[in-house]
């Protein structure tokens, strides 16, 4: 009898040396970026997001004062919704001496003047007192002019509102963003 030779493949060739770099090289890719997208997502550092305090003392009462003044700012009508110029004008100038009021309460909770804390909430009540100058003078065009626009300041190459809204949000204090009142 005669022994039965194994059968060999002969379609079966090893990878050239080209073709198997080509493979490990996309492996290695994949598992790259499956890496970091794992890194990403799983092992963030620990940050702190641009102009949130140090102390959540401050955001606190602030909450506190906006939201009772929010509840203020809700008893007028919408600014928009007035038909008549001189009725709108009364009412921005009723929201600007909230405005102002609330503004005033929350110098006087500040953090001090040196600290990080108080530079930041310093900068945010400037910006403040400039959005509630643009409301005044608002109101007070709308009294001669029926067609009278409102008219923000700019900061930084945007509505001076983008900045304190953004603070507020960072610090938890909804009710201190700019009220919508003005269409």
């Amino acid at each position: 009898m005669t022994r039965a030779e194994p059968e060999l493949d002969e379609d079966a060739e090893p990878m050239s040396f080209r073709r198997r770099t080509a493979q490990l090289l996309a492996i290695a890719s994949v598992v790259l970026i499956a890496g970091l997208w794992a890194y990403a997502l799983f092992w963030p550092h620990p940050t702190t997001p641009p102009g949130r305090l140090d102390d959540p003392t401050f955001s606190t009462a602030a909450a506190e004062v906006c939201a009772a003044t929010a509840g203020r700012l809700a008893t007028l009508p919408p600014a928009w919704s007035t038909s008549a110029s001189g009725e709108r004008a009364a009412v921005v100038g009723r929201s600007v001496v909230l405005l102002t009021a609330m503004i005033d309460e929350l110098s006087r909770l500040a953090p001090p003047a040196g600290t990080n804390d108080g530079m930041m909430v310093d900068e945010w009540l400037t910006d403040w007192r400039t959005y509630i100058a643009d409301r005044q003078s608002y109101a007070d065009r709308l009294v001669t002019d029926p067609g009278a626009r409102f008219y923000e300041s700019i900061k930084a190459d945007a509505q001076v509102s983008r900045p304190i809204d953004f603070f507020a949000v960072a610090n938890r204090m909804d009710d201190c963003a700019t009220p919508a009142d003005l269409g």
